[in-house]
C-alpha cells in the first residue's frame, strides 16, 4: 500500500512538472502579414450577396452597425487583413479566429466567401506556421490600419494575442 501511495505521488509530481513546463514554454507569435484593399465595385456578386444578407438581417459575419440597407457598391471597399501565426509549442493551437477592431465607417466583418481568395486557418500545428485572415467591408476612403485580435485554444484553454495590421 505504501508503494502505491509513493508511486501515485511520483506520477502526480511528474505530471504537474510536465504540464507546468508546457504551459510556461507556450510561445505563439502573431505578426501582421498585411492588408489588401479591393474596391467593392470590382466584386459585384459578393457585394450583392452581402446587400441581400443585410436587408434580410441575416449577415454571416459580424455586423458593426445596425445598418440594414447598403448603398451603391462604389461607396464601399473590402479590406483583407492577414496575420501570420508561428507556433513554437509542442501542442497544436486550435480554433484560430481573427477579429478586427472596428472604426467609424466599418460595416461588417466576415471570413469565408466564394469570391475573394482569403486564407482560412483553423489550427496551427505544433512547431508550424500559418496565415489567418478576415475581410472587412468598410466605406470607401477609410484608412486600413486596424488592430487584429487573434484567439486560439490550447488544451481547451483560450488565449488571445493582438497586433496592428497596416
Amino acid at each position: 500500500m505504501k508503494f502505491i501511495a509513493i508511486l501515485s505521488a511520483l506520477i502526480l509530481l511528474v505530471t504537474l512538472v510536465g504540464v507546468g513546463y508546457l504551459y510556461m514554454t507556450t510561445n505563439i507569435y502573431v505578426e501582421a502579414a498585411g492588408v489588401i484593399t479591393v474596391e467593392a465595385s470590382s466584386q459585384p456578386a459578393l457585394f450583392a450577396s452581402l446587400r441581400d444578407q443585410a436587408r434580410l438581417g441575416a449577415v454571416v459575419g459580424t455586423p458593426f452597425t445596425g445598418q440594414t440597407e447598403l448603398g451603391k457598391n462604389d461607396d464601399y471597399q473590402f479590406c483583407i487583413y492577414t496575420v501570420r501565426l508561428r507556433n513554437n509549442c509542442r501542442v497544436d493551437a486550435e480554433s484560430v479566429e481573427v477579429q478586427i477592431s472596428p472604426m467609424s465607417g466599418d460595416v461588417l466583418q466576415f471570413t469565408e466567401n466564394d469570391y475573394l481568395p482569403v486564407p482560412t486557418l483553423t489550427s496551427v500545428a505544433a512547431g508550424g506556421t500559418g496565415e489567418a485572415s478576415a475581410v472587412l467591408l468598410t466605406t470607401r476612403g477609410n484608412h486600413t490600419i486596424r488592430e487584429a485580435t487573434v484567439t486560439y485554444y490550447m488544451w481547451g484553454i483560450p488565449f488571445t494575442l493582438k497586433t496592428t495590421v497596416k
